[in-house]
């Protein structure tokens, strides 16, 4: 750089004073750069920012039981009623006695109010008498049958279908009895309104349920 300088101002190309001052040259200023500003952040109109926790959705809405009297009520109450007469059946089916027929005539009133005969041996109407055996509702598709159940099956039937067991003398709180008098009226109630079970001499005392 000296060597360029010297023989530039022999060769008077440069002034004395322009290669005095092309002997300094000032260092080049640092380059500085502004520093990074965070990225702007957008803020709702009407206030600052709110801290959103994010919460689980509600559970759905139970649906409401339907109005009494409602298609959806007859429709459900139907089901139900189906359901109580299968449970019924399969109970009923699974426990009951063959009814072995005989010269006994053993009475018992069905639910809607009548009264209705079983021909049973001898033993099978002591059986009931002593409360060995019951009476009791079978539901079948479109009709209501009747069989006998042993003392420990109708115990269970009373408990949870208490209207199927139709006669039960059971001790202390016996099911269904009527006495030859109550026999006697609701036969003649029934002959008068032509609705009698079957025309026959009338039992004895010995041959009708009995709360004695």
């Amino acid at each position: 750089m000296q060597n360029l300088r010297d023989k530039l101002l022999k060769a008077g190309l440069v002034s004395a004073d322009q290669a005095a001052e092309s002997s300094v040259t000032p260092a080049p200023a640092p380059v500085t750069r502004p520093a990074a500003r965070p990225a702007a952040r957008a803020i709702p109109a009407g206030g600052p920012l709110i801290a959103v926790r994010r919460e689980p959705l509600p559970a759905a809405v139970p649906k409401l039981p339907p109005l009494p009297g409602s298609r959806e009520a007859q429709r459900l109450e139907s089901r139900k009623q189906l359901e109580q007469d299968r449970s019924l059946r399969e109970r009923v089916t699974a426990a009951e006695v063959p009814v072995l027929p005989g010269e006994r005539a053993f009475y018992f009133v069905t639910r809607k109010n009548r009264l209705r005969r079983l021909e049973l041996s001898v033993a099978q109407a002591e059986a009931l008498e002593s409360g060995a055996l019951a009476v009791v509702e079978r539901p079948e598709p479109g009709q209501i049958e009747h069989a006998l159940v042993p003392l420990q099956a109708a115990e269970a039937l009373l408990r949870d279908f208490p209207k199927a067991v139709r006669f039960f003398n059971r001790q202390g709180e016996p099911v269904g009895f009527l006495s030859d008098e109550e026999l006697r009226s609701r036969q003649k109630t029934e002959t008068e309104e032509g609705s009698r079970p079957e025309a026959e001499p009338e039992p004895s005392a010995g041959e009708l349920p009995s709360a004695s």
